[in-house]
């Protein structure tokens, strides 16, 4: 294909993305799509996209189509620190996208993961591009070609980093942050599962076995987790070791870790918890793209303020109150005061009167 067909093809494939990103669709069909649409203008075999909790980039769900299943573990942990590509580094990083091939001069051998993960499977090249916008990470979609395919070239690599923002504006949009109502259960107790320093599970507390019924299986953001805060101070790039997300059932769930001092010094405790109100509204605030005066009202909404006492607390007039409301009404799909209450409080919406 001549370089123009090319260019004019990507402008395409880019515009196809953006009508995507505004569509409503839902979490999984937008991904599967986009990949449809990314497979045409790049060429690639197998992909995985997870979800990441945007503060973190850690992640909480996703999607794949490649035989790598058994390898999710370790793959996860080496992404996090220890091979020649990271993904912290490219969240935090000038550009959002790398090659394996480009990283390691062409021999792929020198990456860990490519090594011991990857090449088994017959896997080639892998470029990975973190989706960020400017909330932050949602997720990382990575591509592989099979190892007798050419590698990504940097035409490929730039056209990805490129399209990061696009991507994770459409993940941001598609999320299922987004979707209303929640666990009816009553809350479940805090558990904590305890790593050694291979990321094995070691111990736990008996609260982890509900859990664990209620996460369906460990998350790869448990290894994330270990692998960040096993981490040496000298290679971190300052993201936070915890993570939020939602069960297949709804219910809100918090994930944090911590290095053991003491004689299980080399140890990770792993907290897995009910989210907190504040974390789970600062979450949906980012989902919905709500400017910091939008976040202000909102957070009043949910004290439960008039029109009157919202105006006087924000300095503006009621007029700009209604003004603001309309706009986050417009922005998450809501109707009403109580719902957007309801929604942003992580509770069940009030049955009408």
């Amino acid at each position: 294909m001549a370089v123009g067909v090319a260019e004019r093809e990507r402008s395409r494939v880019r515009e196809r993305l953006e009508a995507l990103a505004d569509a409503a669709v839902a979490p999984d069909e937008a991904c599967f799509t986009a990949i449809g649409i990314l497979r045409g203008a790049v060429g690639f075999e197998r992909w995985c996209w997870p979800r990441t909790d945007p503060a973190s980039a850690l992640a909480t769900s996703g999607i794949a189509d490649f035989d790598l299943w058994q390898e999710v573990p370790r793959i996860a942990a080496l992404e996090e620190h220890g091979d020649v590509t990271s993904k912290p580094r490219l969240v935090v990083g000038a550009r959002a996208s790398a090659s394996l091939h480009a990283a390691t001069g062409g021999d792929l051998a020198r990456s860990t993961r490519w090594r011991e993960c990857m090449a088994p499977y017959g896997v080639g090249d892998e470029l990975m591009t973190v989706c960020r916008d400017r909330h932050g990470c949602w997720g990382s979609v990575e591509l592989m070609r099979d190892r007798g395919d050419r590698p990504f070239d940097e035409r490929d690599v730039a056209y990805l980093d490129e399209l990061s923002p696009l991507l994770g504006r459409l993940l941001r949009r598609s999320s299922p942050y987004a979707s209303r109502g929640g666990a009816d259960d009553a809350p479940l107790a805090p558990a904590t599962v305890i790593f050694d320093a291979a990321l094995a599970p070691a111990s736990w507390t008996a609260s982890y076995r509900a859990w664990l019924a209620e996460l369906g299986m460990l998350p790869p953001a448990v290894f994330e987790l270990a692998a960040r805060v096993l981490t040496p101070v000298e290679d971190s790039v300052g993201l936070p070791a915890t993570v939020r997300l939602r069960t297949p059932a709804g219910r809100w769930a918090t994930l944090e870790a911590a290095l053991l001092e003491g004689e299980a010094g080399g140890d990770v405790a792993v907290t897995i918890r009910e989210a907190s109100a504040a974390e789970i509204f600062d979450l949906l605030c980012m989902t919905y793209d709500l400017t910091r005066r939008e976040r202000q009202l909102a957070a009043l909404v949910l004290d439960g303020l008039a029109t009157k006492q919202l105006a006087q607390a924000l300095c503006i007039s009621p007029y700009t109150v209604q003004d603001h409301l309309k706009a986050v009404f417009a922005k998450t799909g809501l109707r009403s005061r109580r719902e957007l209450a309801a929604h942003l409080g992580a509770r069940r919406a009030p049955s009408p009167s």
